[in-house]
């Protein structure tokens, strides 16, 4: 009977490879395209975001994929002392064998949900995945910037920080072209006051209900189902409370499952922009608000913090888990990243 080929796992690994890199030179491209098409000069607030969010791209690959690295080092040791090699037999490598019987995305997503230490650094990431996903789908609408969905599959290869980095660059290199109101039949104005009640009323009344009635013929800009992102909060609630619910599947055959549904999801904003194509003003283009965002995380933080609670834990044990496991250690610093550049982007970015 003829040996199992090893070409395919190897294959699908060097695909990834290729994958993440392809992606990443598909948002540089954006980036650099975006700031030729450009109409306006760059504001110093601007070219310094420029800088810091490529120093924090550069800082983040870096620190999530040394890690990740050590994490496939890991993998290989263990699995090799499952197999029952001799670990001084280095001259020969089994990498094939490795990849084909180990499942690296199960792997990693367990050993980061494996003790309520770990998964309160891993609960976090998604919380900045659905958070970011909202954003994407905003920005697309507002600046028309193509090819998002590039940034959120680089996040998902290769981190959430790092996509990110590059997104607040592609934001900064493109000007806002939304429309700055609906065209007046696409939206109720409010009721005017009637010509009989104008009437009765004195001149100077007049000229009182001449401005209130004008400022009460304003059409109203408001949300709605028809538009994109009206449900961009319904996605992100869905995200959030599919997060929450991983750590108590862990162990059980819905795991992974439940993993997957908080990536999957990420990308419902964009492809609800494909379906709902209605052009939105740029003035209800602002969310998720910030304080919303740091809700989510909240939440987040507040479920894996009563889980290491519960288990007799503290502040201690869960810095020390950064370090305990290298998926743990590549998440961590993902999250670490992600703080940083949220925080950035908060007071240099422009939404």
């Amino acid at each position: 009977m003829e040996a199992p080929s090893n070409a395919r796992p190897i294959a699908i690994l060097a695909g990834y490879m290729v994958l993440a890199a392809t992606l990443t030179v598909s948002c540089v491209r954006t980036i650099r395209k975006g700031v030729a098409q450009r109409t306006t000069a760059g504001t110093g607030r601007q070219l310094l975001g420029f800088t810091v969010f490529s120093l924090l791209a550069v800082l983040s690959l870096a620190t999530t994929w040394y890690h990740m690295f050590r994490f496939f080092e890991w993998s290989y040791a263990a699995w090799k002392a499952r197999r029952l090699l001799r670990p001084g037999n280095s001259a020969k490598l089994y990498v094939g064998l490795w990849l084909r019987e180990t499942s690296l995305f199960q792997q990693a997503w367990a050993s980061t949900f494996e003790t309520p230490a770990r998964a309160w650094w891993s609960l976090q990431i998604f919380g900045f995945c659905a958070n970011w996903s909202v954003m994407l789908a905003v920005q697309a609408k507002k600046r028309k910037i193509p090819h998002m969905w590039a940034f959120m599959l680089l996040g998902q290869v290769v981190a959430i920080s790092f996509a990110s980095n590059l997104f607040f660059l592609a934001v900064l290199a493109h000007d806002v072209v939304a429309p700055a109101a609906l065209p007046e039949e696409a939206v109720k104005p409010k009721e005017r006051l009637s010509d009989s009640d104008d009437s009765n009323d004195d001149d100077n009344d007049n000229d009182n209900d001449s401005s209130e009635s004008a400022k009460k013929a304003q059409p109203q800009q408001v949300l709605t189902p028809a538009m994109a992102p009206f449900w961009y909060q319904i996605v992100l609630g869905l995200t959030v409370g599919c997060a929450v619910s991983v750590p108590d599947k862990f162990g059980t055959p819905t795991f992974l499952p439940i993993v997957l549904a908080p990536h999957l999801l990420a990308f419902t904003p964009l492809l609800i922009n494909r379906i709902l194509r209605r052009e939105v003003p740029a003035p209800l283009l602002n969310q998720p608000s910030w304080y919303l965002r740091v809700a989510n995380l909240a939440a987040l933080l507040a479920v894996g913090t009563s889980k290491v609670q519960a288990e007799g834990g503290g502040w201690e044990l869960i810095l020390s888990t950064l370090h305990e496991h290298p998926a743990v250690s590549s998440v961590g610093w993902d999250v670490i990243c992600c703080w940083v550049s949220y925080a950035a982007w908060q007071l240099l970015g422009e939404e």
